[in-house]
């Protein structure tokens, strides 16, 4: 089983990146959002080169966006709100106090809502029901728990995930950059059928050479992803078990039952198969994994899994090479 590790991509730390090469990586991945596309494709160029001076067989991975909601800027940058407390919502850049309005960048937004929806702010940090719509741009909710604001950071409606356009402009302008660095491997984000991941696909061939052909990963973040896996297999060279997303736009009690199907399905298909996000998270507070973590990579490899992802344990991390290591002795162990 192979150890993906996600960098911080803008400063590109090349020291960094040469501790986790020493230790073993098998495969750098660079998430190209949150920053201009001049700045992706210099830290996907880096990358490149610094791979190519290791001399060792480590695998490329581009990782194309999606279409996110976001909320807008505030001056606090981030408040704890507390449970049980009604907030005001609105379209808008930004606001100067959350307590006001807090912004959101999506237009027209209650035409998909309604009162009593649940939705979730960042990673499943704080989750919000809907109390009142007022108009097409504003409503008011209400918190499901105490938690942290930040802004913005991204807001997931489970419902609209997938009625969202995920070809977004900037993957056209991101594919275009991709010769440059040459990626063995494209990741497409939220692919819900066949026909999607065909125009994507179709936009990549447009730029890939006889000499650069990469492989192609559909991550499956959503309900439509994983009711059209199959269809989505056929066109494939692999998937990828997204579980930030998808956990929060399925219901997160069937995640792992989900996580085995995707994975048998790819394997009896004999395809690539990763399994991503929060795999050793606790690393990033301490030096042993909480069994949790260690329980949760077990079962992935014993499940058959082509691949782990490490994301914020690397990208995040100030040793992220311990994480590489880490990964490589619990697979070790099983295998």
């Amino acid at each position: 089983m192979e150890v993906i590790a996600t960098l911080w991509k803008v400063p590109y730390h090349h020291d960094r990146n040469r501790r986790m090469i020493e230790a073993g990586v098998d495969c750098f991945r660079i998430k190209c959002s949150h920053w201009e596309v001049k700045g992706i494709s210099g830290a996907l160029q880096a990358a490149r080169k610094q791979i190519d001076e290791s001399g060792k067989p480590i695998k490329l991975i581009a990782d194309l966006p999606e279409a996110k909601l976001r909320l807008g800027f505030f001056p606090q940058e981030r408040l704890i709100l507390p449970k049980g407390k009604g907030y005001l919502f609105k379209f808008a850049e930004s606001s100067d106090n959350p307590e006001s309005f807090i912004p959101v960048k999506f237009k027209g937004i209650t035409k998909h809502l309604k009162v009593g929806d649940e939705f979730y702010i960042g990673d499943g940090w704080l989750a919000f029901t809907v109390t009142e719509i007022i108009n097409e741009d504003s409503f008011k909710a209400i918190t499901s728990n105490t938690g942290q604001l930040v802004f913005r950071t991204s807001l997931t409606i489970p419902k609209l995930m997938d009625e969202l356009n995920h070809i977004t402009p900037v993957i056209d302008e991101l594919i275009v950059e991709l010769p440059k660095c040459r990626p063995e491997i494209v990741a497409f984000s939220f692919v819900n059928s066949k026909a999607m991941l065909q125009e994507l696909k179709n936009k990549l061939l447009k730029v890939a050479t006889k000499s650069w052909q990469p492989k192609v990963i559909a991550k499956i973040e959503s309900k439509e992803g994983v009711k059209n896996i199959d269809e989505i297999l056929e066109l494939a060279d692999g998937i990828m078990v997204a579980r930030g997303d998808l956990a929060l736009n399925i219901p997160y009690a069937e995640l792992g039952l989900i996580q085995k199907k995707l994975v048998k399905k790819a394997k009896e298909k004999d395809k690539y198969v990763i399994v991503a996000t929060q795999i050793l998270q606790s690393l990033l507070d301490n030096y042993l994994p909480m069994r949790s973590d260690i329980l949760d990579l077990t079962n992935i490899c014993l499940d058959g899994a082509s691949a782990i992802m490490l994301c914020t344990e690397t990208a995040h991390s100030e040793n992220p090479e311990r994480a590489v290591r880490v990964a490589k002795e619990i697979i070790k162990a099983v295998n």
